[in-house]
């Protein structure tokens, strides 16, 4: 895309000079002021000309206009040059305003639009010409000056035109740099979110399976229920753990901990462990897959076990009276197939929450450019019965998300 393109382009870094004067611009301004008024003052000295009480008068004039170059660019350049035609050291020259021309446009053209530079530029020019005209009537100067179109204040505006497209494309970069850092930002708020709600509903929901089985069979079944307990600390220490992790990349400035969270982000247990963890929660879990249908590439991995997590996690919530719940991950040809399919009675009413676990998931699977599909499952005469099954299609291929 041409945006990719121009932010991808090589930015030439400012020389050293010129970023210590860009951030010490008053020392430059007094530069300005003394190249303008340094060899006017030098001039009234050595050869003091009639009136020299105006020529200094005229220079601090130009001294104390330029000082507000950079806010007030167009009324500067106009009285500098202005009170240069008017000097008595530019009556017997044969060009006028020559420095106070220069510095005036490219600060004009630097700081404001094309239009307006040009603009001020003829209109300084018209100054010149008047100003003149009115010495001459006064005979304060025998002639006109012979040079009135400057070629130093042409190529002033050029330069100063330049550094302004310059500026106005830097600030561009900068613009979109800065939004897709925000997108950057909300996509990884997304993840983020998306990551939290399956360990918290995954978890939360087989602790509370755990608990109320250990309750159950505390008296008539006290080695189970132990089993329920120690299977219960871990879940939990295993929740913490990764809500910490998750958690770290909400810290900013530290490097160490963001790459320490995206090498873990996928350091999760296996299916076979995801498995065992609800059938010890007392859900009728069987699995069906082979070690070559489990994907090798880490999101994907990843992709298929969320996937997984939150199927299983739906059906101990909300698959009533199951007495089978069948996992199944096939791959043919150039998709991996994760079907979870269980035979209990659906709730008459959807809960609380529900359906954010389901659109995560398709989240997940659009990103692989794959697609998601759940419902009850159909009885013989195509009705929805008991049952339901979760089926997920990812294309190997593409490899990574969007």
């Amino acid at each position: 895309m041409g945006t990719e393109t121009t932010l991808n382009e090589p930015v030439l870094r400012k020389p050293r000079i010129a970023r210590w004067f860009a951030a010490r611009p008053r020392i430059l301004d007094a530069l300005v002021i003394l190249a303008c008024v340094v060899p006017t003052v030098l001039a009234l000295v050595l050869v003091p000309p009639d009136h020299a009480w105006l020529g200094y008068l005229c220079a601090a004039g130009v001294a104390a206009a330029f000082w507000w170059r950079r806010s007030h660019p167009l009324p500067v350049l106009l009285i500098a040059v202005g009170f240069a035609a008017l000097n008595p050291i530019s009556w017997a020259s044969t060009s006028v305003a020559t420095f106070e021309s220069f510095f005036g446009v490219y600060a004009l053209a630097a700081g404001t639009k094309l239009r307006t530079a040009i603009l001020g530029y003829l209109i300084s020019e018209a100054v010149i010409f008047a100003v003149s005209g009115v010495a001459l009537l006064l005979e304060f100067r025998g002639e006109f000056p012979a040079v009135f179109l400057q070629p130093g204040a042409l190529i002033a505006l050029a330069i100063g035109v330049a550094v302004r497209a310059n500026r106005s494309r830097g600030a561009a970069l900068e613009d979109v740099v800065a939004m897709r850092e925000e997108r950057a930002a909300a996509a990884e708020r997304a993840r983020i979110t998306a990551e939290m709600h399956d360990v918290l509903a995954h978890s939360v929901t087989v602790i509370i399976a755990l608990a109320g089985g250990a309750h159950a069979g505390w008296e008539k079944h006290p080695e189970r229920a132990r089993n329920a307990l120690e299977q219960l600390g871990t879940v939990g220490a295993q929740t913490l753990e990764e809500v910490q992790r998750i958690l770290r990349v909400l810290r900013e400035g530290d490097g160490t901990l963001d790459a320490e969270l995206e090498r873990s982000g996928y350091n999760l247990p296996s299916l076979q462990e995801l498995v065992d963890v609800f059938r010890a929660a007392g859900l009728p879990v069987t699995s069906n897959w082979s070690e070559a249908a489990i994907p090798t590439e880490p999101t994907l991995r990843t992709t298929v076990y969320r996937i997984v997590q939150e199927s299983l996690t739906n059906a101990l919530r909300y698959a009533k009276g199951a007495t089978y719940v069948e996992v199944s991950v096939q791959q043919r040809d150039d998709d991996i197939t994760v079907t979870v399919t269980d035979n209990g009675n659906p709730a008459p009413s959807p809960p609380v929450g529900a359906g954010v676990g389901l659109r995560a998931m398709r989240e997940r699977a659009a990103a692989f450019h794959g697609s998601l599909t759940a419902g009850a499952l159909p009885t013989s005469d195509g009705a929805p019965g008991s049952g339901w099954r979760i089926c997920a299609t990812l294309p190997v291929e593409r490899g990574g998300c969007r």
